[in-house]
């Protein structure tokens, strides 16, 4: 989380604060009860914004810890795969020469 996204919330309460003030000022019924639930509901949704931005940002190191696990997991694996079909190949290369010696017999 970065400071910016702190002062945007910030900014983001004060000027509900403020806009509902001016609204209300304008036909002489300020009421600091409606002035108190926009305060609320805009600090909630500002909370609700940073609480969703550290939940991706959690997801993301996630997805990265588990990419380099794949990769590494890759290979060992390709590596494993790469030495059995080695020892095959080498068979089929046996078996082939024996097979060719029989011809040339």
């Amino acid at each position: 989380m970065e400071p910016r996204d702190i002062g945007l919330a910030i900014l983001m309460v004060f000027s509900a604060v403020m806009l509902t003030y001016k609204w209300l000022s304008l036909y002489d019924n300020v009421d600091v009860a409606v002035i108190f639930f926009a305060f609320l509901l805009t600090l909630s949704l500002g909370g609700l914004l940073i609480s969703i931005e550290l939940r991706m940002q959690k997801i993301m190191e996630e997805f990265e810890n588990t990419k380099r696990v794949i990769a590494v997991n890759s290979d060992n694996l390709e590596e494993r795969i790469e030495n059995k079909i080695a020892a095959y190949v080498d068979a089929l290369d046996e078996r082939l020469d024996r097979i060719e010696r029989r011809m040339y017999r």
